[in-house]
């Protein structure tokens, strides 16, 4: 099964920056993250973009700008190539097509947040240079990996239901994005009702270390279940048929 993972690797590698119809966009796509947390954002934030969490939009962020694009070529890209049929039609095992699918996508954005990570280090430490090299905390550091990582299994495994269930890679792109930037802006809004004062005050109840577990459990629950059900949905006579 390894083997034949690796060979579903191995073909959506090739197709990483190939995305549409040409290299252009997808390339313009990897710079954004890179000039906007690598570069721009530490040297507006500086000593404050280590120790006061904001490294964590790179973790956010980075995977939803990288993936998105990406995952919806899963499926949606080889319908639209007329290249599903031939896929479905190998040897391959249903969930060795699948997981190959997933993972190139996830160590794509994952890879990019660490990336990242060290590269606005680098930055912050340029421009305080005060001869002491300066670290991410320790919990905001785990904080950042983990949650970049669950987020970016949640992207693809969300990303290749959609994908599966789309005619084309854009009404895919479409429909993913709308999934997520719905309860972003929603949480985003949800805090600006409510006065600063009395935010502090509710999170200052609770110990950051406890919150930040809880929060990355949650992420790990409901990538399990985005996982089944993506497994669930995966079937090849079901897609034959379609």
């Amino acid at each position: 099964m390894i083997t034949d993972i690796m060979t579903i690797i191995w073909k959506e590698s090739k197709g990483l920056l190939k995305q549409g119809k040409g290299r252009s966009k997808p390339i313009l796509i990897l710079l954004t993250p890179v000039l906007m947390f690598g570069i721009i954002l530490p040297i507006q934030f500086r000593e404050e973009w280590l120790t006061m969490a904001w490294s964590l939009a790179i973790a956010l962020f980075t995977p939803l700008i990288l993936i998105a694009p990406t995952i919806c070529e899963s499926f949606a890209g080889e319908r639209e190539r007329h290249t599903l049929e031939t896929l479905l039609a190998s040897r391959l095992p249903d969930r060795s097509i699948l997981f190959g699918k997933m993972i190139i996508p996830i160590l794509y954005g994952f890879g990019m947040t660490v990336f990242l990570l060290l590269m606005s280090l680098m930055v912050v430490n340029l421009l305080i240079g005060e001869g002491k090299f300066q670290f991410y905390p320790m919990n905001i550091l785990i904080t950042d990996l983990g949650f970049s990582a669950l987020f970016s299994g949640l992207m693809a495994t969300l990303g290749i239901l959609v994908s599966l269930r789309s005619a084309t890679v854009q009404s895919a792109q479409q429909m993913l994005m709308m999934i997520v930037i719905i309860p972003i802006f929603g949480l985003q809004a949800l805090i600006f009702l409510f006065p600063m004062e009395k935010t502090r005050e509710f999170l200052g109840r609770f110990d950051l270390n406890q919150f930040l577990l809880i929060f990355l459990g949650a992420m790990l629950l409901a990538d399990v279940v985005l996982l089944l059900a993506a497994m669930a949905r995966f079937k090849r006579s079901r897609l034959m048929l379609n």
